[in-house]
């Protein structure tokens, strides 16, 4: 079957504008950042400035999460911490960074692995986003692990001081303040994507 000329430019245009506007149409998935770089960083940081000026909610990836975290402002993480990185799948956020393995406090599991473990190891935690108030949102932790050794409960509070927990108040004991950008007053994951509405 031979497309007539005039059928070839309307598919083509019409391709063309459903991709280049495809981040605002409900029915199509939000692009993917290619990979953690300065410019994935600047994109989202784009998105967000974008979010002030009119749009009800703004998606960002793992990858432009983890990109704002490395090579955002400080305001994004505690500069204490080495090579964050952010993964989201369904409600659930993980965030994981390189921690010194001296400040992590004594377990009979990890003691058995200490004297094998490099200077600095990776911590992961894994929780549900809630609201604390407009503006301030927190991770509600489900699930520590360090150097891939689960970590029970009762040590979770020290071990969220080391990632650079802090005194905000309305934390629990086993919350940690995400830190929401100028102008978003309400924060979610959803099907593996931080939505933000201002």
């Amino acid at each position: 079957m031979r497309l007539s000329p005039r059928l070839l430019i309307v598919l083509l245009v019409s391709g063309g504008a459903l991709w280049w506007f495809s981040d605002t149409l409900p029915f199509f998935g939000q692009r993917e950042a290619v990979s953690v770089s300065p410019q994935a960083a600047a994109d989202a940081e784009a998105k967000l400035t974008r979010l002030n000026a009119g749009p009800d909610e703004v998606r960002l990836s793992s990858v432009e999460i983890t990109s704002l975290l490395r090579y955002g402002n400080a305001d994004w993480a505690p500069r204490s911490i080495r090579e964050p990185e952010v993964r989201m799948r369904g409600d659930t956020l993980t965030i994981s960074a390189l921690i010194p393995t001296d400040g992590i406090p004594s377990h009979p599991d990890l003691e058995r692995v200490r004297a094998f473990l490099p200077d600095t190891a990776r911590v992961e935690v894994e929780g549900g986003v809630r609201m604390i108030a407009t503006g301030r949102a927190a991770l509600a932790v489900r699930q520590v692990e360090f150097a891939g050794v689960p970590i029970p409960e009762r040590y979770y509070p020290p071990m969220l001081d080391q990632l650079g927990r802090g005194d905000a108040p309305g934390l629990t004991p086993v919350e940690m303040p995400l830190p929401l950008p100028s102008g978003v007053s309400q924060v979610r994951v959803v099907d593996g994507y931080l939505v933000l509405t201002p």
